[in-house]
């Protein structure tokens, strides 16, 4: 039987450099896909929420590190090598393989877009749109991510992103649900404006993995109950990473649950 594998707040699912071993899926909680420069500036390429895949590594090693930003964050893994053979002769297999790798180079691609060619105020609204598709409801957003995380995802500052949020907060497009200075629960009331901030075809949403794909990855179930999880009942975080506005948490441990570490 496959294992799920609980994490902490700030724990590493893999490291940046390591060898490429899994391929995961997020059953609970949420994660950061991030990568440290030499002079320990920090870039965040994306996020994976209940439901995403992650780990398709175009090389041996991972290029990025993955890290749990809620507690507890929960995934399930299968082994990258053996689906990578099975792609080599399999039809099913090699497609799963082209699509999920097409959805993350356009993330990749419509991400420099934002990051090279938006002004501040509009890569907040491209973030805002992005956030609303995948984990929103009805415009209401719960943010799992830290004010340092959403910084170095847009490639901002953390007074601009605070700023910023300001600007759309006394606009009226936005509603926080608290207290000014970094609030996690917002309520999109224009997001209308918040498109025509953006240029035609930009392409902002992450789309679904079908749980055909995710039966033929993960084909041995730990459960329906954590192993299927809808985009459109994605549970939300039962703790967030601490909000000192430092980005600081707990100590890191991992439980294994239904198998041995692998």
């Amino acid at each position: 039987m496959r294992s799920s594998y609980w994490y902490r707040i700030d724990e590493e699912i893999y490291r940046q450099g390591d060898v490429a071993s899994n391929i995961y899926q997020v059953l609970n909680g949420a994660i950061r896909m991030s990568r440290r420069l030499p002079d320990g500036r920090r870039q965040i390429g994306a996020f994976y929420f209940p439901g995403d895949v992650f780990g398709f590594e175009p090389s041996q090693r991972n290029r990025w590190s993955a890290e749990a930003i809620v507690q507890p964050t929960i995934v399930r893994r299968a082994k990258r090598l053996e689906f990578m053979r099975k792609a080599q002769t399999n039809l099913a297999h090699a497609h799963i393989l082209a699509t999920v790798t097409a959805r993350d180079l356009l993330h990749a691609q419509e991400h420099a877009v934002v990051l090279g060619r938006l002004a501040a105020a509009e890569r907040m609204a491209a973030f805002f749109l992005q956030m609303n598709d995948r984990i929103g409801a009805s415009g209401e957003i719960e943010l799992p991510m830290s004010r340092e995380d959403v910084a170095d995802y847009l490639g901002l500052t953390v007074e601009t992103v605070a700023r910023e949020i300001s600007k759309l907060h006394a606009q009226g497009i936005l509603k926080r649900n608290g207290p000014p200075a970094w609030v996690r629960r917002l309520s999109l009331r224009r997001p209308e404006r918040l498109q025509a901030m953006l240029p035609p075809l930009l392409t902002l949403e992450m789309p679904a993995v079908s749980e055909d794909v995710i039966d033929t990855i993960f084909p041995t179930t730990i459960g329906a109950a954590s192993a299927r999880v809808p985009r459109s009942k994605r549970r939300r975080p039962t703790r967030h990473a601490s909000t000192d506005l430092a980005g600081q948490s707990g100590s890191a441990r991992r439980t294994k649950v239904g198998g041995a570490e692998g």
